[in-house]
C-alpha cells in the first residue's frame, strides 16, 4: 500500500530491484481473489465496469526481533462506489513505546472508463511529526486538489488517473483483463507519476498457506531508470 510499510530491496547490477513476492501478501491476496472470483462476474457487467474483488477484510502481521505491527485491510462495495482502507499499528511490546497509527483510504467509483478516485486520505499520527494528505478529485474539471502536510495544492490530471493506494485495485483489473503491458498514472501526495508495467508468466511460490500461483508484475521507473518486480 503505497505504502506505509515499504521494505528494503536488494540491489543487484543494472539497478534492478527484486521484491520477494511473499512480502507483498496484501497484493497477492487481492490478485488471487480476483482470479478465483473472475468466473462469478456477469458478462454484461464485465464489459461495462472494471473488475474488482468482492468485499473482504484481511489482517497481516509483520514481526522482527520480537517487535510486531498489524495491518488491517478492508475493501467494501457500496453500490458503484468502493471504500478501500488500511490501518497499521504497533502491537505487543512495541505498542508500549510507540503509539503510531497509519490510516490510508481510497474512495472510488466504478465507471465504464475505469476506476476513478473520488477521495484519498493518508494519515500518520503518533510519530515525531504527524503527516496527513487529503485529495479530492473533480473529473468534470480534470483537477485534483487537497492538502499535503498543511499545504494546499491543485493539479491538472489526465482522464485516467488514480490515487496511489488504489493502484493495487487498478492493477488487478488490468491483469484480470488479460493485458500484458499497461501504464498507470498516479496522483501521489502533491505530484503526478506515470509508471509502465509488464505482466510475466504465472509462477508458483511457497507461502505459510502452502504453494500458490502468483502473477509477477514488473514496474519500470523512467525517472530512476530502474525496474521493480512484484
Amino acid at each position: 500500500m503505497n505504502n506505509p510499510c515499504r521494505l528494503p530491496f536488494n540491489h543487484p547490477p543494472r539497478t534492478t530491484d527484486r521484491h520477494r513476492i511473499r512480502r507483498h501478501r496484501p497484493l497477492i491476496a487481492l490478485v488471487l481473489t480476483a482470479l478465483l472470483a473472475a468466473a462469478l462476474v456477469p458478462a454484461a457487467q464485465a464489459q461495462t465496469l472494471p473488475f474488482v474483488p468482492p468485499s473482504y477484510t484481511a489482517e497481516y502481521r509483520a514481526q522482527k526481533m520480537g517487535l510486531s505491527v498489524v495491518a488491517r485491510i478492508t475493501l467494501t462495495r457500496e453500490g458503484e462506489r468502493l471504500r478501500y482502507r488500511a490501518r497499521v499499528r504497533p502491537t505487543g511490546m512495541l505498542s508500549w513505546v510507540r503509539n503510531d497509527e497509519i490510516i490510508e483510504q481510497s474512495i472510488l467509483r466504478l465507471t465504464p472508463a475505469g476506476l476513478r478516485s473520488e477521495e484519498y486520505l493518508y494519515s500518520h499520527t503518533g510519530a515525531s511529526r504527524d503527516r496527513r494528505t487529503e485529495i479530492r478529485f473533480d473529473w468534470e474539471a480534470l483537477k485534483a486538489s487537497g492538502t499535503h502536510n498543511g499545504r494546499a495544492f491543485e493539479l491538472d490530471i489526465p482522464d485516467r488517473a488514480i490515487d496511489r493506494f488504489a493502484l493495487q485495485l487498478s492493477m488487478i483489473h488490468d491483469v484480470w483483463s488479460g493485458q500484458r503491458e499497461f501504464t498507470e498514472t498516479i496522483v501521489e501526495r502533491n505530484r503526478i507519476r506515470t509508471y509502465e508495467f509488464t505482466v510475466g508468466a504465472p509462477e508458483t511460490i511457497d507461502t505459510p498457506m502452502g504453494a500458490v500461483e502468483a502473477i509477477p508484475v514488473t514496474r519500470y521507473n523512467e525517472e530512476r531508470d530502474t525496474t521493480v518486480s512484484t
